[in-house]
């Protein structure tokens, strides 16, 4: 990007430039959980960024502006991994499991939310992968990025309470896929 594509107002570069700093940590980790590649993670969140600072004047409209740009973040996720494909480069699969399965293993057990089972972190890849697009970004947003409920409901365009809803019914479905039961408290 050169200098010149920033050139359309002061303000708009200084709202644009805070959102993104509240925002672009998010972004990657989520790119690169999804891409489980650095250089390709970089990418697709640099091509959201022109893409939502081109939009800037109409985002700022919207009710919910983050959840404009997340949907954009998403598009150029799927853009990324179809370009991959057309390319002939490997996919991420369920063989090659990546470290943040670990993590929300781990997280979702230290917050007993999901309770010890005998599904290996195989089991555990595939699971999340089924989930729904919504309980999947909760899950990895709260317990891979360790954002708060309220960036996630900020990001996702809904609410705190739909966020902890969102993610209860995810780590159920999860403990069940993997033959176990949740825990209590939170």
């Amino acid at each position: 990007m050169t200098e010149s594509d920033w050139v359309v107002g002061d303000r708009d570069r200084l709202t644009f430039d805070a959102f993104c700093d509240t925002h672009e940590g998010a972004w990657t980790g989520f790119a690169r959980a999804r891409l489980r590649d650095d250089a390709a993670a970089h990418r697709a969140v640099e091509i959201a960024k022109v893409r939502v600072w081109k939009e800037w004047p109409r985002i700022l409209r919207e009710k919910i502006p983050p959840f404009h740009a997340w949907t954009i973040l998403k598009e150029e996720i799927g853009a990324t991994l179809a370009e991959l494909m057309m390319n002939g480069e490997p996919l991420p699969t369920q063989a090659s499991v990546p470290g943040w399965v670990y993590a929300v293993r781990i997280a979702a057990e230290r917050a007993q939310h999901l309770m010890e089972t005998g599904g290996t972190h195989e089991q555990l890849h595939v699971a999340l992968r089924r989930l729904s697009e919504r309980r999947h970004d909760v899950i990895v947003l709260r317990y891979l990025l360790d954002l708060p409920d309220e960036q996630i409901a900020d990001c996702l365009g809904t609410t705190e309470a739909n966020v902890r809803s969102t993610a209860s019914q995810a780590l159920d479905r999860l403990a069940a896929a993997l033959g176990g039961r949740r825990g209590e408290s939170r």
